[in-house]
């Protein structure tokens, strides 16, 4: 299951930003709380707190709305798969799946809000620019803000939950960008990078001669003489070279073993950097090889990639540890009380919604008001596991 803040944000979110962010000013308040897109604690009417995370309660709609979205998303990842949640899991274990899958949201969103505040990291003009125009633009394609919050409403969710959503989203890039970045604390240094890449993986260019060619032998011979003697090696690729794949990255191959033909990544072995080969032969044909050096260039420009490849410290992990640190104190009885079953019924009521009216870019309009829900409170009774809705 994808981590949470790289999933779709409900009904009409969009990933996927690119973030260029800088550190904002210090202030005497928690970072999170400030600005025009900010994290707001829900002050939603509850039946209850279902669990505090850290001192910060979930009512039990919000809870309801994030067990029924995470029962929802399992479903249809499973349907998309031609399954469902029965192929997989007794009902028992697909129950404690969804609150599991709740559960590392909340304390990974609320780990990622005390990281905010810890670091004084802030959002940037550009993201909060961006972020409130997306929800300006789903306002809008829903005819409006009263339009939009009975939207909100239909899927168990007020305005700010929604927001928090949005900013938790932002607030997770940010984090990343600002501790796992250029100068950051949690930066994988350049010299780990290089020691896993020299140890796992080799680089080189080659002049490919394919055995169908008249003369093959005798002509990578000559092109290897050539080459060794000086001759731009590139200019030799160019003119003899019958790999297609040379056209498209004329930088070279980065690889490791067993993702090239083994006489290839033999032949690189055996070469200092630098060094360019005799003719080598595979099935492929004659090979003349030049090695190459992993520069630095090349690992900065490919570090993210580099980083999951050698399962390197990262946003998620410090995330996770974090949340593994919180006190998480839960109301056993409410708790228990939300299940497939029942989830519904804990849904936000139309009457409840709560605008968000401090600031964030989407006040309502004059005189406007919530609109009511259009789920008959009566369907409860007839209710099916929520697991199972299409």
């Amino acid at each position: 299951m994808p981590h949470f803040y790289k999933r779709l944000i409900a009904m009409v979110l969009m990933c996927g930003l690119s973030i260029a962010a800088v550190r904002g000013l210090p202030v005497a308040f928690p970072a999170s709380t400030l600005g025009e897109l900010h994290y707001m604690q829900s002050n939603t009417p509850s039946v209850g707190t279902v669990m505090t995370i850290d001192g910060e309660a979930i009512s039990a709609e919000e809870y309801a709305f994030y067990f029924l979205d995470y029962a929802n998303a399992w479903n249809s990842m499973l349907a998309s798969m031609g399954m469902s949640w029965s192929n997989v899991w007794t009902e028992e274990e697909f129950l404690e799946q969804v609150r599991s899958s709740v559960e590392q949201e909340l304390t990974e969103r609320r780990a990622t809000i005390e990281l905010v505040d810890r670091y004084n990291i802030h959002l940037t003009r550009d993201q909060i620019d961006e972020a409130l125009d997306m929800k300006q633009q789903s306002i809008d394609s829903l005819g409006g803000y009263e339009g939009f919050l009975d939207q909100l409403q239909q899927i168990g969710m007020t305005e700010i939950m929604f927001n928090n959503r949005l900013y938790s989203t932002y607030a997770y890039q940010r984090v990343n960008e600002v501790l796992f970045g250029e100068g950051g604390e949690y930066r994988t240094p350049l010299e780990d990078l290089r020691a896993y890449m020299d140890e796992n993986y080799l680089r080189a260019k080659h002049v490919l001669i394919s055995k169908d060619t008249e003369g093959a032998e005798a002509l990578a011979a000559e092109v290897a003489q050539r080459a060794q003697a000086g001759e731009d090696f590139d200019e030799l690729v160019v003119m003899y070279g019958e790999d297609p794949g040379m056209m498209q990255q004329p930088d070279g191959y980065i690889f490791m073993e067993g993702e090239m033909v083994d006489e290839f990544y033999q032949g690189t072995k055996a070469l200092e950097v630098g060094g360019i080969s005799d003719p080598v032969s595979s099935d492929f044909g004659w090979h003349i090889i030049q090695r190459l050096p992993i520069t630095d260039e090349l690992l900065e420009l490919n570090r993210d990639y580099i980083c999951q490849l050698m399962e390197a410290y990262s946003i998620d992990d410090l995330l996770a540890d974090y949340a593994a640190g919180m006190e998480v104190v839960k109301n056993e009885e409410l708790y228990n009380a939300i299940d497939l079953y029942t989830v519904q019924d804990y849904l936000i009521a139309a009457d409840d919604a709560e605008p968000a009216t401090d600031g964030d870019g989407a006040e309502p309009a004059d005189g406007a008001e919530p609109v009511e829900d259009a789920t008959a409170a009566d369907d409860a009774e007839a209710a099916e596991p929520a697991s199972d809705a299409e």
